[in-house]
């Protein structure tokens, strides 16, 4: 049986790293490229973690699972949400002895998977087209979705609750004393059966500040998920704006960066005149400068949750289920009292 010595050999990773990966020691801080690398090791090698071999010896034997991105790698870079998501689907099946398996669109826009042609079951993360998902039915009848929900009586699937992750950014915020708040982000985004459909956050964004009384429509920039689209979308509202919003609420961690940068070229301080509220709350939000205060989606306990559901599935159970859970909001350096921006 291979050591952790075997998997350092190949990997060129410390055996202390390799240990605490495998293991699940959710205090460790590594890009999910690195952790990648090492389950794909451990697989390749028929490395199991000591403390997972009882839980391997129980599950079914040879059972392999198919795992479907909705982006493509150009898309995942700018955006590593997904990718995180996807490690984190790994590391549970790898817990689980279960083998996973890359399904990749080919030339023509199908998803295959390389290897043999049956699966035992398919995680699709995001949204797809019909057509995408009778891809995934020439594999296997069992389909689980991963932050999305294309059909709630056929599909089991696994979601993050958005509408209480924006809750609690804005509750943040009303209570801090803001009442010029503005969104950016996508405004539209692949959905369900990936059609283009309002964002969720946007649309919890502004029926909340509604409700609140205090929604302005000209604070709404609209901004592709992407560090490069939020510095030009933030330095064009900052000169457009003649009364620029005290916090802001970003879609995606993805586009923080680009948007600090817009703000501190433009000589706007962070929270001391605008604050400054993340949401996925992936390492971009951790090592942004200043720390970022973000809604955090649970993405080990969504893909806990995928795994419930995929063995609910191949039990034959009657009825599927969509499991929703929870976010998380964490608190650190962006969030202050309204200060004022001049545009």
């Amino acid at each position: 049986m291979a050591t952790l010595k075997d998997i350092a050999g190949v990997t060129g990773i410390s055996i202390s790293t390799i240990s605490r990966v495998l293991n699940h020691d959710e205090t460790i801080s590594v890009t999910p490229q690195t952790a990648e690398k090492i389950f794909a090791a451990a697989k390749a090698l028929d490395y199991v973690p000591t403390r997972s071999r009882a839980k391997a010896e129980s599950a079914a034997p040879n059972r392999r699972m198919g795992i479907a991105q909705m982006f493509e790698m150009e898309q995942i870079l700018e955006d590593p949400y997904y990718l995180y998501m996807k490690s984190a689907l790994e590391k549970m099946c790898f817990s689980k002895g279960v083998e996973t398996t890359n399904l990749f669109r080919d030339q023509t826009g199908h998803f295959i998977c390389q290897g043999d042609s049956e699966l035992d079951g398919v995680f699709a993360i995001g949204s797809f087209t019909p057509q995408e998902i009778e891809d995934f039915h020439r594999y296997s009848s069992h389909v689980v979705f991963v932050d999305s929900s294309p059909d709630d009586e056929r599909y089991f699937a696994a979601v993050p609750n958005i509408h209480l992750g924006v809750r609690q950014a804005l509750q943040r915020l009303l209570e801090a004393g803001h009442r010029r708040i503005g969104f950016i982000g996508s405004q539209y985004t692949f959905q369900e059966e990936k059609n283009l459909k309002l964002d969720a956050r946007l649309y919890y964004f502004r029926n909340i500040l509604q409700e609140a009384g205090v929604f302005d429509p000209a604070h709404v920039l609209d901004s592709a998920m992407n560090s490069n689209a939020g510095f030009e979308v933030m330095t064009r509202a900052l000169d457009a704006w003649q009364t620029p919003p005290t916090a802001l609420f970003i879609a995606s961690d993805a586009i923080a960066n680009g948007v600090l940068r817009a703000l501190e070229r433009k000589g706007v301080s962070i929270p001391g005149q605008m604050s400054v509220i993340a949401f996925n709350d992936t390492p971009l939000s951790l090592n942004a400068s200043p720390p970022l205060s973000a809604v955090r989606v649970l993405q080990s306990e969504i893909a806990a949750a995928a795994y419930v559901a995929m063995e609910s599935s191949l039990a034959g159970s009657t009825y599927p289920f969509k499991t929703v859970v929870p976010c998380v909001y964490v608190e650190r350096e962006s969030v202050g009292a309204p200060g004022v921006c001049e545009s």
